[in-house]
C-alpha cells in the first residue's frame, strides 16, 4: 500500500478530521472535512503536515492523546509523531531504538497507553517490544516495558481495549497468540496455529470476536472467538476459528487483503479491501437453533450439518466491484486504495466508510440500510400505526381466473403485446398462446427457455415489469385461496385450480400418469417396487434406497434385478416392442416413453393430437406425430388443419414425407426456421438441416417431456446416458418442477423442491406432490419440516376443514404392503390453542414436549436460590395453573358473559369448586366464535344465544348465534 486513511477517534461532529498516511512521501496529513458535495465527495482542509519522516511501514493513533500518533519505521524503531492543528509549528519527534534493525510489521498502541511494535525475525532477539509511556523520564534509552516472541516474526498487533493489559498478536506462517502483560512469563495466555496471522482487528462492540486474514496471495479472512481459542488452546484436534470465508473477495486474478477493519457502529460487522479494488462489507449473526440427531440407519443426506456452526453471514454488500468487473468495469487508477469507518463523532447517520483514491480524492461509501419492516395481516393487508394502508384487489373470480388476468397484463407488457395481438406487430405471438377463456399469455417462444418462460410466469415478470402493490398482494393470497378451494391430492381438482399455472399442470399430468401405472401393483416386478420412480433411474437402472422398496426384505439387490423388474412391468402392461435403434435396453426405453406420456399407439396418438388441434397448437401436433415415428399421422394432421386454413401451406409436407432431404430442401427448411416463431416447427426444420437428433434434444424452447421423449427414442445409449445425467442436475439446481419427470417421487426431488421452494415459495405444490411417496418411499428430514410448516400455515388459515381431509388422504396413502401406517398421529386441528404461542392448551408435564424457549422447566435438583425465576406472564398464577397456557405461561381467555378465567368452575353457584361433579356438563366447556375468536363458557353461551343471535360482547356486532 502507498497510503492509508484514518478516522480520528477524538472527533466531534464539530470538528470531523482524519489522517492521510503517504507512505511513498514519508508524510502524515491532518486534515477536516469543510463540507459534503456531489456524489458524497467531501471537501476537506489540511490543518497540519508532518513531512520528511523516516522511511515507516505502520502506523496507529493514540487511544488518549489525539495530537500524539505512531509509526513503525523500515529500520524498526518505534517514533512517536504530534500532529497538533493548534500548534503546527511544533515539530516534536521521539524514537525508541532497537538493537537489530530489521522492518516493523505492525505498531498499535492501548487505551492505557502502552506501546507495542511486531518485527521481523532476526536470531537471539526479542520481536515484540511494549514501552510504557506512562513513565516520568521518558528517553531514547528507555527499555521496554515488556519483550515478548523471541526469535518469532511478528506481522500483526492489536489490543483489546476493555481490556487494556491483553494483547493479541500474529505469529507470522505459525499461530495468532494472546499475551497478557500482567502474566510474568512470555509465551503467551492462549495460542491457535493458523496462517491467517496479518491485519488482526478486534470488534470493539464485542470483545471476544476478532478477525484475521492470509498473507499476500491468500484472500482468507478467519474469525475467531478468544473464549474458543482459550477453551480449545490445548485440543490440537479441534477448530479455533468460528468462520472462515476463502476467498473472501474475488480471486479470478490474484488478490491481497490489504485492509480488514471493524466498523465499530454495528456489532459482528466488518470491511475487506483487496489489492483489486473490490470493497465488502460483511455483516455476521448467530442462530440457536438444535438440529436433531439422525437415526444411523437414514439414507439422506445430513441437511442438519449446516445448522451445527452457530455463525453465519447475515448480509454482505459490495460497494465497490474489482477494477476488472465485467459489469462494473473502471480504470485500475481509479479503484480504492484504503478506507476506514466513520465512527466517533461522525457528521453522518448510518454506517458510513472514507474511501481513498490514488489522486487523493476522498469520498464517503455508505452501507446500504437493512430492508424496512412490513407489517403483514393475515388477509395480506400492509399496516402502519394501526391503519391499513395497502389491502389486495377485489376478487373477480376462482384464483386462477384472477391469476391469468393478473399474469396476462405483465406478460403482454414484457413481451410489448396489444389487448389485440392481430392489430400490431407482435401479432405472430398470436400462435404462441393456448386458447383459453380468459388467456391470451404467450406460454412458447422461439427464444427464450422452456423454464425462463415459467419463471416469468411465476415472478410475473420482474424486475421486467412492476406490477401495483394492491395486485402483488393479491397474488400473495394465491397458495390460502387455492386451499380453500380444495387443492389437495385429487389430480383432476388440482390441474383445474392451478390451470394459469402449464408446468404445474404438467407436474399434476405427471402424478396422475404415475398413479395409473402403479395401479394394481403395475410398477412391481422381480420383487421390487418401482412407483413413483423417475425416468432417470428407471434408465439408470439404480436405486438409491432399496429397503423401502425390496417386497422380500432378505432378497439381494443388483442391476440384472433391476433390468428383469423392468421386463416383468413391461411384459405386464402389454408395452409394444420398443421400435427405433438398437439397445442393449429396450424395455427401459419404452417404460420411460410410457412414463413421458408418449403414446405407444396410433389411435392413442390421434386422440392426443386432436386435444392440441383444438387448443390451438396446430404445429406442435403436428410435430410431436413426426417425433413419435407416425408420419403417416403427421400427414393427415397437416391436410386437415391446412384445409380448414388454421395454418397456411408452406409446403412442409413435401419435407416430412421424404426420408432424407438433398441441398435445395435444407436451404428451403432454413429459411423457414429463420421466418417462423413456432419452437416445434424450428425443431423439427433443425433436425431437417442437421440430420442429428441431438439438435432437438438441445432445444430449450421445448418442453422438457418432449426432449426427453425424443432423446428415448433415438439417441445411443452412451449419449442418452450423458443427457440425462447432465439435464437432471441442471433441473435439480434449478428448481424446474419439470425435472419431476427425471427424479421420479424420490430423494432427488426433496433436491428439486428444495431450490423450487426457495426460489417461488410454492411450499403448497411441493408438499402436495411428495405426498404419495413420503414417507412412504423417501424418509428425509426435509420432508416432516415442510408438512408440518404446511399444517400450521393452514391452521393460520382457519382451513380446519381442508387441513383435516389432507391428513386424512395423506394417511391412506401412507401404507405399507403389509398394512402398516407409516405416518405418526398429527396433532388435532380443532384443539384449543393458545393465543400467544399457537400451542394446544392440554397439560404438558413431560418437559420435553415442553416449550423449554418459552417456559424454562425449573431443575428441581438444584436449591431454590439457583433455579431461574419466573417470567411476568407467570407472575400471580402459581396457585391456578389450569388459568395459563401449560407452554408459555399466557393468560387463559375469558368469557364473554361473566368475564371470569375460562376453565375456572362457574362463579353463580357457591361452593361450585367442591361440587364439580354435579355441575352442568357444559359448564365446563369452552366455546369459541370462529368469526369474532370471542371465547364463552360452554352453558353461558347456551343460556345467551338461546333468545340473542348476536355476540354479548359490547360492539362487536357479529351475529354469532346466526352461524351456529
Amino acid at each position: 500500500m502507498e497510503a492509508a486513511i484514518r478516522w480520528s477517534p477524538h472527533s466531534t461532529q464539530q470538528n470531523p478530521r482524519f489522517l492521510i498516511i503517504d507512505v511513498a512521501l514519508n508524510r502524515l496529513r491532518l486534515c477536516q472535512i469543510d463540507r459534503f458535495e456531489k456524489k458524497n465527495k467531501i471537501k476537506y482542509r489540511q490543518l497540519c503536515v508532518r513531512d520528511k519522516l523516516p522511511n515507516y511501514t505502520a502506523f496507529d493513533w493514540s487511544k488518549r492523546d489525539e495530537h500524539i500518533v505512531a509509526i513503525g519505521s523500515a529500520s524498526g524503531e518505534a517514533v512517536i509523531v504530534q500532529v497538533d492543528a493548534d500548534h503546527p509549528q511544533i515539530d516534536y519527534i521521539h524514537s525508541f531504538p532497537i538493537k537489530h534493525q530489521r522492518k516493523c510489521n505492525s505498531i498499535a498502541f492501548s487505551s492505557k497507553n502502552f506501546l507495542a511494535t511486531g518485527l521481523d525475525r532476526v536470531r537471539n532477539d526479542v520481536c515484540l517490544n511494549v514501552y510504557d509511556l506512562n513513565a516520568q523520564n521518558l528517553s531514547s534509552s528507555s527499555e521496554p516495558y515488556k519483550k515478548l516472541a523471541s526469535s518469532e516474526a511478528i506481522s500483526s498487533i492489536k489490543f483489546f481495549s476493555g481490556q487494556p493489559d491483553t494483547l493479541v498478536a500474529g505469529v507470522s506462517r505459525q499461530c495468532i497468540r494472546i499475551y497478557d502483560l500482567r502474566d510474568s512469563g512470555t509465551a503467551g495466555v492462549a495460542q491457535y496455529p493458523t496462517r491467517q496471522v496479518h491485519n488482526i482487528a478486534i470488534d470493539p462492540l464485542d470483545e471476544n470476536y476478532f478477525i484475521s486474514a492470509g498473507t499476500t496471495g491468500d484472500p482468507t479472512v478467519t474469525v475467531w472467538d478468544q473464549r474458543f481459542i482459550r477453551q480449545r488452546s490445548n485440543d490440537p484436534g479441534s477448530s479455533g476459528s468460528v468462520l472462515e470465508f476463502r476467498p473472501v473477495v474475488d480471486n479470478s486474478q490474484a488478490s491481497t487483503i490489504w485492509s480488514l477493519r471493524y466498523c465499530g457502529t454495528k456489532r459482528a460487522t466488518f470491511g475487506v479491501l483487496a489489492n483489486t479494488g473490490e470493497f465488502k462489507i460483511i455483516e455476521l449473526a448467530q442462530h440457536s437453533h438444535q438440529p436433531k440427531e439422525l437415526k444411523p440407519n437414514t439414507h439422506a443426506p445430513n441437511h442438519n450439518q449446516s445448522w451445527l456452526p452457530r455463525h453465519y453471514t447475515k448480509v454482505s454488500y459490495n460497494l465497490r466491484h474489482p477494477w476488472y468487473d465485467d459489469r462494473h468495469r473502471h480504470e485500475e487508477n481509479g479503484r480504492v486504495v484504503a478506507y476506514d469507518f466513520m465512527t466517533a463523532g461522525s457528521p453522518m447517520t448510518g454506517q458510513c466508510a472514507l474511501s481513498l483514491y490514488p489522486n487523493r480524492e476522498i469520498q464517503v461509501l455508505k452501507v446500504p440500510a437493512p430492508a424496512p419492516r412490513l407489517n403483514i395481516s393475515a388477509l395480506e393487508e400492509i399496516y402502519k400505526d394501526r391503519t391499513v394502508t395497502a389491502r389486495p384487489s377485489a376478487k373477480e373470480g376462482t384464483v386462477a381466473e384472477d391469476l391469468i388476468e393478473l399474469q396476462n397484463k405483465t406478460l403482454s407488457e414484457k413481451h410489448e403485446i396489444s389487448p389485440d395481438p392481430r392489430d400490431s406487430l407482435s401479432g405472430r405471438l398470436d400462435k404462441l398462446t393456448i386458447d383459453h377463456p380468459h388467456r391470451n399469455i404467450p406460454l412458447q417462444s422461439a427464444t427464450q427457455s422452456s423454464y425462463k418462460m415459467h419463471e416469468d410466469l411465476l415472478t410475473l415478470a420482474y424486475p421486467e415489469v412492476k406490477i401495483p402493490l394492491d395486485d402483488h398482494l393479491k397474488a400473495l393470497q394465491t397458495q390460502h385461496r387455492r386451499c380453500k378451494e380444495g387443492y389437495n391430492l385429487d389430480c383432476r381438482k388440482n390441474k383445474d385450480i392451478v390451470s394459469n399455472d402449464p408446468w404445474l399442470v404438467d407436474a399434476w399430468n405427471l402424478v396422475e400418469r404415475m398413479d395409473a401405472h402403479a395401479w394394481g401393483d403395475g410398477m412391481v416386478g422381480g420383487g421390487l417396487d418401482l412407483r413413483y420412480l423417475g425416468v432417470a433411474a428407471i434408465w439408470s437402472n439404480q436405486l438409491t434406497m432399496y429397503d423401502s422398496r425390496l417386497i422380500d426384505p432378505d432378497a439381494k439387490t443388483s442391476e440384472a434385478i433391476f433390468i428383469d423388474a423392468v421386463k416383468e412391468i413391461c411384459a405386464r402392461k402389454d408395452l409394444p416392442a420398443f421400435s427405433g435403434l438398437q439397445t442393449r435396453y429396450p424395455d427401459n426405453r419404452q417404460l420411460c416413453l410410457s412414463l413421458c406420456g408418449w403414446n405407444l399407439s396410433k389411435k392413442g396418438l390421434r386422440e392426443r393430437c386432436s386435444l392440441l388441434i383444438d387448443e390451438g397448437q396446430y404445429y406442435k401436433a403436428i410435430v410431436l406425430a413426426v417425433f413419435q415415428g407416425y408420419k403417416d399421422v403427421a400427414e393427415d394432421l397437416l391436410k386437415e388443419t391446412i384445409q380448414q386454413k388454421q395454418i397456411q401451406n408452406i409446403g412442409l409436407g413435401a419435407v416430412i414425407a421424404c426420408d432424407s432431404v438433398n441441398e435445395g430442401q435444407r436451404h428451403l427448411c432454413a429459411w423457414m426456421a429463420d421466418m417462423t416463431d413456432e419452437p416445434y416447427l424450428k425443431a423439427l426444420l433443425a433436425y431437417f438441416i442437421s440430420g442429428d437428433w441431438i439438435t432437438v434434444v438441445d432445444m430449450t424452447q421445448l418442453s422438457l417431456t418432449d426432449r426427453v421423449g425424443v432423446a428415448l427414442k433415438y439417441l445411443p445409449d452412451d449419449r442418452l446416458s450423458h443427457f440425462m445425467k447432465m439435464i437432471t442436475t441442471e433441473t435439480i439446481a434449478y428448481g424446474n418442477v419439470e425435472g419431476l419427470l427425471l427424479t421420479g417421487l424420490s430423494e432427488r426431488a426433496m433436491d428439486l423442491f428444495e431450490h423450487y421452494i426457495a426460489k417461488y415459495g410454492d411450499l403448497q405444490s411441493a408438499v402436495l406432490i411428495l405426498s404419495r411417496a413420503c414417507p412412504l418411499y423417501v424418509q428425509d428430514p426435509r420432508w416432516p419440516l415442510w408438512k408440518d410448516m404446511y399444517l400450521n400455515q393452514m391452521q393460520v388459515w382457519r382451513t380446519f376443514l381442508e387441513r383435516t381431509h389432507y391428513v386424512k388422504e395423506h394417511n391412506l396413502r401412507c401404507v405399507s404392503r403389509e398394512g402398516r401406517s407409516l405416518n405418526k398421529p398429527s396433532a388435532p386441528s380443532l384443539a384449543i390453542r393458545c393465543h400467544n404461542c399457537q400451542q394446544n392448551l392440554a397439560l404438558r408435564k413431560d418437559p420435553k414436549t415442553s416449550r423449554q424457549y418459552l417456559a424454562p422447566v425449573p431443575d428441581r435438583s438444584k436449591p431454590p436460590h439457583q433455579r431461574p425465576q419466573r417470567s411476568h406472564l407467570s407472575r400471580g398464577m402459581a396457585n391456578s395453573p389450569a388459568l395459563a397456557c401449560p407452554n408459555c405461561n399466557a393468560q387463559m381467555p375469558r368469557c364473554g358473559l361473566c368475564m371470569m378465567w375460562l376453565g375456572t368452575p362457574d362463579p353463580s353457584k357457591a361452593g361450585a369448586a367442591q361440587a364439580l361433579k354435579e355441575e352442568d356438563l357444559e359448564a365446563r366447556l369452552m366455546v369459541f366464535c370462529m368469526n369474532c375468536t370471542h371465547g364463552f363458557h360452554g352453558h353461558h353461551a347456551r343460556d345467551w344465544f338461546a333468545r340473542h343471535a348476536m355476540c354479548p360482547v359490547p360492539d362487536c356486532q357479529c351475529m354469532c348465534g346466526l352461524l351456529k
